[in-house]
């Protein structure tokens, strides 16, 4: 019996050695670099399912990795890759306002475009609520009326004056009144400028990031109800970029300081049970229920030279709603609402390791990955002790096993 007891276990600890090693392991993540996609902590941080079973070579841009610390050997980190240097048109890298730029060399930087679906997982929450009064420190919802099943705003009557409240001429003066108040009235939104704290996966609040303002801001709606014109707001130093959406067309206007430049027809609209819009590398976009077919995207033209509205220069950016009545409806119920903004890049003034540049832009080398982390201002990656060999990589995390509240599988 003991013969076969020890056999047993030897069996068991043989097949658990060659599942680790082949098929999957688990990885606790000791720190907030990758908040709030994982979050870390050296007890109580996410035990992350990581799959052993892709390949380095299927790895792309933005994806999430598990690989071996560079600098400190048996220690293991899970990141996202920003830049490979096996894509020759991007294997230079900068960090510019808060965003990615990659190129072919040093000459020819563009500013990393992501899809607004696809990139979802990079989009962190920077405020949210269920009813007024839900973090009234960045929210201003006293335009929320109580409804049933919701809450709703009032309408404005008029579409032409509605869209005055947009011009260059109307912000500044709105600006200049001194009001506590940045939104038009009748609208609701942001209460102040949004910046790059966010909230993260345990519920928390990051503070790291408050004196860095975000331009890549968006809005989520949850709707009980849709009828008149729904306006939604981005609104950045500069300009004014309004979705005029009626629901019962399913047409989309956008606006650039009152005046139209671009407009589509979405189907389904008066059926819509989520609303998101704003703003994303320098384009705009529009989406319906989260659903390809129902997204509306606008890229910013390089004649809208952003002049700053007369403000010092830099990030400022706004996200508001309001409705317009029609001769069908003046009907918007909301039940839900949050804030994000994408992930932040921060490129801090560090000089490398011996022998490496601290300057940038920075090159990465055939086989070799630049690494960032999402949470910019607590993370150490590529920017400090540069790209890595695509050799020590480990897997791709794939679920949260722990702790149970907050299990889920991750999105890329």
């Amino acid at each position: 019996m003991l013969r076969d007891a020890a056999l047993v276990a030897a069996i068991a600890v043989l097949c658990v050695q060659v599942l680790r090693r082949w098929i999957g392991d688990r990885y606790l993540v000791p720190t907030g670099s990758m908040e709030p996609v994982f979050h870390g902590h050296p007890e109580h941080g996410d035990i992350v399912f990581v799959s052993k079973c892709a390949s380095a070579g299927s790895q792309r841009r933005r994806d999430l990795v598990v690989v071996q610390h560079p600098s400190e050997p048996g220690q293991q980190m899970v990141k996202r890759i920003a830049a490979r240097g096996d894509d020759r048109d991007a294997c230079w890298i900068d960090i510019r306002q808060g965003d990615v730029w990659l190129g072919p060399d040093e000459q020819r930087m563009q500013r990393e475009q992501k899809d607004p679906l696809q990139a979802r997982g990079q989009r962190v929450l920077w405020s949210q609520g269920t009813a007024p009064g839900n973090d009234d420190e960045r929210l201003d919802t006293h335009s929320l009326v109580a409804t049933a099943g919701g809450f709703s705003l009032p309408a404005m009557s008029s579409l032409v004056d509605a869209r005055t409240l947009f011009t260059s001429a109307s912000r500044a003066a709105r600006r200049r009144s001194g009001q506590d108040r940045l939104l038009p009235a009748g609208f609701f939104g942001t209460r102040k400028p949004v910046d790059a704290t966010f909230m993260d996966a345990a519920g928390g609040r990051i503070e790291a990031g408050r004196d860095a303002a975000v331009t890549d801001v968006s809005m989520e709606l949850d709707l009980a109800a849709v009828g008149g014109d729904v306006l939604a707001t981005i609104e950045t130093r500069g300009e004014a970029l309004t979705f005029h959406w009626q629901p019962s067309t399913g047409r989309v206007v956008l606006w650039r300081d009152g005046v139209e430049v671009a407009a589509t027809t979405l189907p389904n609209g008066e059926r819509a049970q989520q609303l998101e819009f704003g703003l994303l590398d320098d384009r705009a976009f529009f989406c319906l229920d989260g659903e390809r077919e129902q997204l509306f995207v606008v890229p910013r033209r390089p004649e809208w030279v952003d002049r700053g509205g007369g403000l010092p220069v830099g990030a400022r950016t706004l996200a508001y709603v309001g409705v317009v009545a029609t001769a069908d409806a003046a009907t918007l119920i909301v039940t839900g609402w949050r804030v994000l903004h994408d992930v932040f890049a921060w490129r801090e003034s560090i000089i490398g390791l011996p022998g490496q540049a601290g300057t940038w832009p920075r090159f990465v080398r055939p086989d070799e990955w630049f690494l960032l982390g999402d949470s910019a201002f607590d993370s150490r990656d590529s920017r400090h002790f540069g790209a890595v060999a695509a050799t020590t990589f480990l897997g791709v995390p794939c679920c949260v096993l722990g702790p149970w509240p907050r299990s889920r599988w991750v999105r890329p």
